[in-house]
């Protein structure tokens, strides 16, 4: 599916946070949270839409990609809620978390 990793908070339980890495030769930012949410949400990223997740709805991925993409500096740091998953997007991976509410 995709390049992600998966942590728990209880073994056996379902994933609570995913990272991937994205740039070099990895996918775009946008397509890194993408992957991350996919994998929290247990589906296929192309099957994003049908669960309810459309990331177009919450952030203008051109966009998250122009801030992040290409940066070497550590401060980059964009943090958004995308379909009840919190997400951050650093220089190098993008990380999905399940939303506590």
């Amino acid at each position: 599916m995709s390049s992600a990793t998966a942590g728990s908070s209880d073994s056996g339980s379902a994933p609570e946070t995913t990272r991937v890495r994205h740039g070099g030769d990895g996918p775009a930012p946008s397509l890194a949270v993408v992957e991350a949410i996919a994998e929290l949400a247990g589906v296929d990223p192309t099957d994003l839409p049908e669960a309810g997740v459309v990331l177009y709805d919450h952030v203008d991925p051109d966009a998250l990609n122009a801030l992040v993409a290409g940066r070497s500096d550590s401060d980059v740091d964009v943090s958004l809620t995308v379909a009840g998953y919190d997400v951050r997007v650093g220089p190098d991976t993008a990380v999905a978390r399940r939303d506590g509410n």
